[in-house]
């Protein structure tokens, strides 16, 4: 039996994930340039969310790391040519 404040600690965790998840889809949806490829997948190009014109140098930090996160977590996947086009494989959902 688990002790209930770890149930709430573990219901928390699990949240948070959940949450992360939504906020790396959300951002990417976002900031990206979504484009439609032929096979009839939508495909994000992630150079505007790293562009240095366009955002300081920790919103690109940031960025990166939601990227990174992203694609640990198996919520995107790369091209494996054009690194920079991702495309969603999980959608961002709460709960």
């Amino acid at each position: 039996m688990i002790a209930p404040h770890l149930l709430q600690d573990l219901q928390l965790v699990q949240q948070a994930f959940a949450l992360a998840n939504a906020r790396a889809i959300a951002d990417i949806e976002s900031v990206c340039v979504p484009l439609r490829a032929a096979d009839g997948l939508r495909w994000y190009d992630t150079r505007p969310m790293l562009d240095p014109r366009e955002h300081a140098g920790e919103a690109i930090d940031m960025a990166a790391q939601v990227l990174a996160y992203a694609e640990a977590c198996g919520l995107i996947r790369r091209d494996a040519v054009l690194r920079h086009m991702v495309c969603i494989t999980q959608p961002g959902r709460v709960g």
